[in-house]
C-alpha cells in the first residue's frame, strides 16, 4: 500500500520562529530497563516491540503495517502516544550500525508516538541538515503542538530554556567585564602610576597593579559573577556613558541568573520525577500512580491547576491500562468537580463504549461537542457511534464537521479516509496554558535561590543572602564611582592616538584628544615630541589590536559604536550558551537528545568561531577606520 502524503495546508507557519530549531526538552530516552513498555496492555506491548524490530533501511512497507496495527491497538485502549517507541528504534539504530539511515523509520512512528518532543525535535534538526523546508515546519508545528499537550516536555523545555538563557547571560557578563577592563586599562594604569610617583620606575609598578587586579580574583577562585562585578566597577570612571550601560545591563542580567538557579532548585523534585515516567505520565508515559497531591505539590507546582492536571493524567492512565472499571470512576468525579468538562465527557464516553454501554457513550459524546463545537475528537466519536448503530442519517450530518475536526489536531496524524475500524479519539490533557504558571513569579525560585547550584558556580565566596545586596552594591558602587570621577581628576586616554592626559570628567567629556580632533597625526612638532607620539601611536595600535583578538569587540568599543558591540555581544554569547548547554547534555543524556545535543555543539561551536574571527576583524577594521578619521594612520610608523 502506497504511503499516504498527509494534507499539510492548514498549517500556519508565521507562528513559528527558527529559534525553535534549538528549543527542546530534557525529557527522557529511557524507562524502565526490564520492560520495553511497561504498564501498557499485553497486546499493545507484543505490538510495539514488533514495530521496533521491523524498522530499518529500506524496510518502510513492513513498518508501515506494523505502526498501522498498532496504532488500532493503541485506539482500543485510549492510548494517544508511545513515547518509548522512537526511543527504543533509535537505540537499536545506534546498536546496529544505521543510526544515520534511521530517519525514514523515526518518521514513520509519529503516528503512534506523535507527544514525544525528542521525536519532533530530532526529526526537525534532521530536516534542517537535509535542507528539507517543507518537512522541517511540519515538525515544528508537531513540535509546538506536542508541547501544548504533554506536561513533562513543557517542563523539560522549561529547564532547558533556562538553562540556555543563564549560560548564555554568563558569557555576556563576562565578555562585557572583559571589554571593559581592557577599555580602562591604559587610564587606570596611568592613575594608579601617578600615585606611586615618589617610587622608582611607577609605570612598570602601576602594571603589574591593575594586572593584579585582574588575576587576583581568578587565581583565588572567585566566581564568575563576583569578578565580573568586581572588574566592571573598577572600569567604570573610565567609560563611555554607552559602555557604562552595558555594564549596568550585566550586573542586572547577574541578578536574572541568581533568580534562575532558584526556579531550577525549585523545579527539580518535579523534573526528575517526570524523568521516570511518574508526574502526567498519563501522556505518552505510564503513569506509575502514588499519592496525587505528591506528584502536583512538589517544587514550585502547586495549586488547583497542577493537581487538576495529575488527577486528569492518573485517569488517562487507567484507560491506557485498560482498567476502564476506575477509569470511569476517575471521569465521573472529574465531571461532577466541573474541571474539564468536555474532555472528562469525551474520555468517559469512550470508556462507556468499551464497557458495551454505546448509548451512555453517545450521550457523553453529545455533552462533550455541545460544551466544545470546535473539539473535533467528540463530533468524531459520535459519528462513529452513529455508524456502528446504523444512524446513517445522524452520521451524515455531521460528518463534514468530524473529518475537518479531527484532521486538525496537530500533532495527530489523523486521517479520517482510514479510519474505518470505530477508532475513538481520546481526549489529551491540554497543558498549553502551563507557561504563564510556570514562570509566573514565585515565592519558592526566591526561597531556593540562595541554595541552587549556581552560588557555587557563579556566586563563592558570597553567601547565598547576601547575593542581591552584593550584585546591589556592586551597581551602587559603578554609580557613585562615575559621579565621583566627574568631580576629581582622573586620567583619560585617546581612543584613537593613545595619548594619555588629565581631564576632570564633568568639563571634559569627550575622550578624543585635541591633537586629533584636530587631525594633526604625527606632524605636531619635530624632535623627541614627535617620536614619542608616533611611539604612542604604534602601541596604543598594537594594544587595540590584541584586545580586539583576545575579546573579540574590543576594537569596536573603542572606536565609540558601543551598542553596536552589544549586539555582538548577544550574538556571540548565544552561541557559547548554546554550545554549553548542547555540550553537557549531549555527554549525559543518551538516546534521540544525546544524538541532536551532539550536532547542536558543534554546529554552536562552528558559528562562536566565527563570530569570533568576524569580531575581531570587525574590531580591527572599525579602529583603522577611527584612526584615519583622525589622521592618525596615515603613514607608517
Amino acid at each position: 500500500m502506497t504511503r499516504r502524503v498527509p494534507n499539510r495546508s492548514r498549517r500556519s507557519w508565521a507562528r513559528f520562529a527558527l529559534f525553535l530549531l534549538v528549543l527542546f526538552p530534557l525529557v527522557p530516552s529511557r524507562l524502565a530497563a526490564a520492560d520495553l513498555f511497561p504498564g501498557y496492555p499485553e497486546a499493545v506491548q507484543a505490538q510495539a516491540i514488533r514495530v521496533v524490530e521491523a524498522a530499518g533501511p529500506g524496510k518502510g512497507e513492513a513498518l508501515e503495517r506494523e505502526v498501522r496495527s498498532l496504532r488500532r491497538a493503541m485506539f482500543e485502549n485510549a492510548i494517544l502516544s508511545m513515547n518509548a517507541v522512537p526511543d527504543r528504534i533509535f537505540e537499536r539504530a545506534a546498536r546496529e550500525g544505521w543510526k544515520r539511515g534511521s530517519y525514514e523509520s523515526m518518521r514513520a512512528v509519529t503516528r503512534v508516538a506523535p507527544l514525544s518532543v525528542p521525536l519532533w525535535s530530532w526529526l526537525a534538526w534532521e530536516d534542517v541538515k537535509r535542507f528539507r523546508l517543507e518537512e522541517f515546519f511540519f515538525d515544528v508545528e508537531g513540535l509546538w503542538g506536542a508541547l501544548r499537550q504533554y506536561g513533562p516536555g513543557l517542563l523539560g523545555h522549561a529547564v532547558w530554556l533556562v538553562l540556555f538563557a543563564s549560560a548564555s547571560a554568563c558569557w555576556f557578563v563576562i565578555w562585557v567585564s572583559l571589554n571593559l577592563l581592557l577599555r580602562a586599562v591604559p587610564a587606570l594604569t596611568s592613575d594608579v602610576a601617578r600615585l606611586l610617583k615618589g617610587l622608582p620606575r611607577p609605570e612598570i609598578l602601576a602594571s603589574g597593579i591593575v594586572l593584579a587586579g585582574f588575576a587576583v580574583p581568578v587565581a583565588c577562585g572567585v566566581g564568575i559573577a563576583v569578578a565580573a562585578v568586581f572588574w566592571i566597577a573598577l572600569s567604570t570612571a573610565y567609560l563611555r556613558r554607552g559602555e557604562l550601560v552595558i555594564g549596568g545591563i550585566s550586573i542586572l542580567l547577574l541578578v536574572g541568573v541568581f533568580l534562575c538557579g532558584g526556579f531550577l532548585e525549585a523545579i527539580h523534585p518535579v523534573a526528575a520525577t517526570a524523568r521516570q515516567g511518574g508526574w502526567l505520565g498519563g501522556e505518552g508515559y505510564f503513569y506509575r500512580g502514588g499519592s496525587v497531591s505528591g506528584d502536583a505539590g512538589q517544587g514550585p507546582l502547586t495549586g488547583p491547576k497542577w493537581e487538576r492536571m495529575a488527577r486528569f493524567a492518573r485517569a488517562r492512565a487507567e484507560m491506557e491500562g485498560g482498567n476502564l472499571r476506575t477509569a470511569e470512576t476517575l471521569w465521573t468525579e472529574r465531571i461532577g468537580e466541573g474541571e474539564d468538562l468536555a474532555d472528562a465527557y469525551n474520555n468517559r464516553g469512550i470508556v462507556r463504549v468499551r464497557l458495551g454501554r454505546p448509548e451512555e457513550g453517545l450521550a457523553d459524546f453529545e455533552a462533550a461537542a455541545s460544551l466544545s463545537p470546535a473539539g473535533g475528537r467528540a463530533q468524531w466519536n459520535a459519528y462513529q457511534v452513529y455508524l456502528q448503530e446504523f444512524r446513517l442519517e445522524q452520521a451524515a450530518r455531521i460528518q463534514p464537521v468530524a473529518w475537518a475536526g479531527i484532521r486538525g489536531l496537530v500533532p495527530f496524524d489523523y486521517r479520517a479516509e482510514e479510519m474505518t475500524h470505530g477508532e475513538l479519539v481520546a481526549a489529551p490533557l491540554r497543558a498549553g496554558d502551563v507557561w504563564r504558571t510556570l514562570f509566573a513569579v514565585r515565592e519558592e525560585g526566591f526561597r531556593e535561590a540562595p541554595r541552587s547550584a549556581f552560588l557555587g558556580l557563579f556566586f563563592r565566596p558570597v553567601p547565598g543572602e547576601w547575593v542581591m545586596a552584593f550584585l546591589a552594591a556592586g551597581l551602587a558602587w559603578a554609580v557613585l564611582w562615575k559621579l565621583l570621577s566627574l568631580k576629581i581628576w582622573r586620567s583619560s586616554v585617546c581612543r584613537s592616538c593613545g595619548a594619555g592626559t588629565l581631564v576632570v570628567g564633568s568639563r571634559e567629556a569627550i575622550d578624543i584628544c585635541n591633537a586629533c580632533r584636530a587631525q594633526v597625526g604625527k606632524g605636531i612638532r619635530g624632535g623627541e615630541e614627535r617620536e614619542l607620539r608616533g611611539l604612542s601611536i604604534l602601541l596604543h595600535r598594537r594594544y587595540v589590536r590584541a584586545c580586539s583578538v583576545l575579546v573579540p569587540g574590543a576594537g569596536v568599543l573603542w572606536a565609540g559604536k558601543e551598542f553596536q558591540a552589544m549586539l555582538y555581544g548577544i550574538l556571540l554569547s548565544l552561541s557559547a550558551g548554546l554550545f554549553t548547554v548542547s555540550w553537557s547534555a549531549g555527554r549525559l543524556a543518551g538516546g534521540l537528545i544525546g544524538d541532536m545535543q551532539t550536532d547542536i555543539w558543534r554546529a554552536a561551536l562552528g558559528v562562536f568561531a566565527v563570530l569570533w574571527l568576524a569580531g575581531a576583524a570587525w574590531g580591527w577594521r572599525s579602529f583603522e577606520n577611527l584612526q584615519l578619521y583622525h589622521n592618525v594612520s596615515g603613514e607608517r610608523l
